[in-house]
């Protein structure tokens, strides 16, 4: 009986601390407080190359408009590889509910430039990349 409610303990606050979300959370302007990777097993050229773009989006601006439109500012110098990133500012964006994805692109390209997992932990959202083994923590403004 001690064992179950432990477990159960254990479970709720996972559940608190880790949330769904829907469209109307994510609306609103957004800075990156923090960022890591998703595996500490990276050969040493990727990880430098992820501690790179980790680096390059911290206290960057995200802002999701109700219109659908996306916006992202860096408020430092990048290195050319994040300069790239700067094609994802005045895309469109859209969120899936069913699969907790926030998409951003064109109409033209199903909004498949940058596909985002995305959870609230406690008052921030943690955003997970698809195609790259990075976390960005983003607080609202």
């Amino acid at each position: 009986m001690k064992y179950l409610l432990i477990a159960i303990l254990l479970g709720c606050s996972q559940v608190a601390n880790s949330q769904s979300i829907d469209k109307s959370d994510i609306i609103g302007q957004w800075t990156v407080t923090k960022g890591k990777t998703t595996s500490s097993d990276l050969p040493t050229d990727v990880n430098q190359m992820m501690t790179m773009m980790i680096n390059g989006f911290d206290q960057s601006v995200w802002t999701f408009n109700s219109n659908g439109r996306f916006r992202i500012e860096f408020t430092k110098e990048l290195s050319p590889v994040m300069e790239e990133m700067k094609f994802l500012d005045n895309k469109l964006w859209k969120y899936i509910d069913s699969s907790n994805l926030i998409k951003i692109g064109t109409k033209k390209d199903n909004f498949n430039h940058l596909v985002l997992s995305a959870k609230a932990v406690e008052s921030d959202i943690e955003i997970q990349f698809s195609d790259t083994p990075i976390i960005l923590t983003l607080r609202k403004k």
